[in-house]
């Protein structure tokens, strides 16, 4: 089989290799190799021994080797537009635009195109945040994490802009937990592991997220997370420093966001990673209201309750540290994700072997092909299924709407230099011949934490629209309220 993609130069290439059957797809082992340093040109071929992932048995380890032939080359190119690339389907909608799969025509490669509307931008007065997301994708792809989605791309056309990103096939873990209802808690903990690594991997580039849900959460081919949508995330955001923007998800803010006047830190995402852990797990958020004024008051004063048999007890203590209302006092504010690493709900976890994805997703997408999109929304994926409405609206894009009303030359300032290739990116062609307050009280912190037999399991619709609520100094950052 041959395919092709975009790396940076002197990169870790991995490739691996799956038995795909009627029942599933069995790991078979996988090869890594070193891509060459920016601007040479050469091959690499030759026969690379299976390797297992770090918690394959001796007695399931692989044997075998399977023949690879990779040529390089410099990715010379360094314009691109909306005709460089093929339009497959339509997999998600947002306010500002929409995003496609679709297929780079000179590589045949497979990615994600969001589309972004600049009047829309402008009336809605968003370029300041449409903007950060570009700076951010690109520092984050100058920097290379594996668990952010990777930018490949960005450019503009008259009336839009374009975010060329990862393919990610396995689709948004909002689905999945749709769907499941709940996780178990080995495959809760897997994720959040690598979320901790993606959020650790902003904080110490002075990113603060702003947006963890599971909306935001993608997962790859093999079953790793990736971070996406960086439009609320702020930069150059030092360790102590603040910011008083409110903005986010309403279920997901944290409760400085709502009260604190003077700002809140990094330690928002780490509150917003604490209710994912609970929504994951219980199959619930637990701060959710219909009412939204209800639910400011549930993250600000309410009750987390336990069902029983959903968390161990570490899981539990875990949970707990993230929500602790008071900022300065939750889990990770005296040495960042580190501390979350070293707390006992991941004492199983060999964090560095999950940080170069050598440790076995729990879940692995069943997936027919690299165009796959079964993981996604019909809604969405059956909308443009026509070669007719297809061809229609990448026709649009490519010739920039010409008969639309142009923007004036002031509007366009606010977005010049958003056009991004990596110029230390290599073309690689691979062919595969084989294919809150300190809890110092133990009964006063017990109050806050209750365990419930029999609340019912629901799914939380997503709310926005956020309005502050009202408080005092004397109100911020109780140990609970009874609502």
């Amino acid at each position: 089989m041959a395919w092709s993609d975009v790396v940076g130069s002197d990169m870790l290439v991995d490739i691996s290799i799956y038995d795909h059957t009627a029942s599933g797809e069995e790991f078979l082992g996988h090869v890594d190799f070193q891509a060459p340093d920016a601007g040479q040109e050469e091959t690499v071929a030759g026969w690379f021994p299976l390797k297992g992932n770090a918690d394959t048995t001796a007695e399931h380890a692989p044997s075998g080797e399977i023949h690879v032939d990779v040529s390089f080359q410099k990715a010379e190119k360094k314009h691109y537009g909306p005709d460089d690339f093929q339009i497959l389907r339509l997999i998600g909608k947002g306010t500002f635009g929409q995003v496609y799969q679709v297929r780079k025509k000179d590589t045949n490669r497979i990615y994600a195109m969001k589309v972004l509307s600049k009047k829309v931008i402008v009336q809605k007065k968003e370029v300041a945040h449409t903007v950060g997301e570009r700076n951010i994708l690109v520092r984050t792809a100058m920097s290379e994490s594996p668990f952010i989605v990777g930018l490949k791309f960005s450019f503009q056309t008259e009336n839009d802009l374009f975010l060329v990103t990862d393919y990610m096939s396995g689709g948004e873990l909002f689905w999945h937990l749709q769907k499941e209802g709940r996780f178990d808690e080995k495959r809760a903990k897997f994720y959040i592991a690598e979320l901790i690594l993606a959020i650790e991997h902003l904080h110490k580039n002075d990113i603060v997220y702003r947006d963890l849900k599971p909306e935001n959460i993608l997962l790859d081919a093999n079953g790793h997370i990736a971070l996406c949508d960086f439009g609320l995330s702020k930069a150059n955001l030092n360790k102590n420093d603040t910011t008083n923007t409110f903005c986010g998800t309403t279920e997901y803010l944290a409760p400085e966001v709502l009260l604190d006047e003077a700002g809140y830190t990094k330690m928002v995402d780490f509150w917003s990673l604490g209710v994912l852990v609970f929504e994951m797990c219980c199959g619930w958020s637990p701060f959710y209201a219909e009412d939204t004024q209800q639910m400011y008051k549930n993250i600000a004063f309410g009750k987390v309750r336990f069902p029983r048999d959903t968390l161990s007890q570490e899981g539990r203590n875990f949970v707990k540290g993230l929500l602790n209302r008071n900022p300065k006092h939750r889990l990770g504010a005296i040495s960042d994700a580190e501390e979350l690493k070293k707390h006992a709900f991941f004492q199983d976890v060999d964090w560095e072997a999950l940080s170069k994805k050598v440790i076995t997703p729990p879940f692995k997408p069943k997936l027919k092909s690299e165009t796959d999109v079964s993981y996604f929304d019909p809604e969405f994926t059956n909308a443009l299924n026509t070669n007719g409405s297809l061809n229609e609206r990448a026709q649009q894009l490519a010739t920039g709407f010409a008969n639309s009303t142009p923007l004036s030359p002031t509007t366009q300032a606010n977005f010049q230099g958003f056009t991004f290739v990596d110029e230390s990116s290599l073309d690689h062609h691979m062919r595969n011949k084989f294919e809150d307050e300190e809890m110092s009280d133990a009964d006063r912190r017990e109050r806050d934490w209750d365990d419930l037999d029999d609340i019912d399991l629901r799914k939380a619709n997503r709310m926005s629209g956020i309005v502050k609520t009202g408080a005092t100094n004397e109100e911020q950052f109780p140990s609970h309220f009874e609502v």
